[in-house]
């Protein structure tokens, strides 16, 4: 299933928004999760870098801490009107398997600014069918979008 040639691909859903998103690592898989998340609202080619914010959001598994990321951005986007295409992850600490009490911790920041052409807005990123697979030493993960 991994396709190390491409970051990310749209992929086809009945109601809503989803992509495959692809990396080498935890990391890259989260920055080009992002990255296909925003190449569905606007052409990131077009989109300039002026902006930078941090983000930082925590939970208690892998998929939950990619879904509370990828929302965290979505909410910047509604509050600041923002797009983001360059992501770049500080710090990616998975929770304790062995703790049920630990919270994995996302530390990132979004470079983008205001898109002149959005074609539609993602209220939120679902938790459908979440699940992030390692496989042929790549790891993949398809995300739906409620827009």
């Amino acid at each position: 299933m991994p396709n190390p040639t491409v970051p990310f691909e749209e992929i086809p859903h009945t109601a809503d928004w989803a992509i495959r998103a692809y990396g080498r690592s935890l990391p890259e898989l989260f920055a080009h999760a992002a990255m296909g998340m925003y190449s569905l609202l606007t052409d990131l080619e077009a989109l300039g870098e002026s902006e930078r914010r941090e983000v930082q959001v925590e939970a208690a598994s892998p998929e939950g801490l990619l879904v509370a990321w990828l929302n965290e951005l979505v909410y910047l986007t509604e509050r600041e009107q923002l797009a983001f295409k360059r992501f770049e992850i500080h710090e990616l600490q998975l929770p304790d398997p062995k703790d049920p009490e630990s919270l994995g911790r996302l530390q990132a920041a979004a470079y983008g600014e205001r898109a002149k052409e959005v074609r539609k807005y993602i209220k939120a990123v679902t938790y459908h069918n979440v699940a992030i697979h390692q496989e042929n030493g790549y790891y993949w993960v398809e995300l739906v979008f409620d827009v």
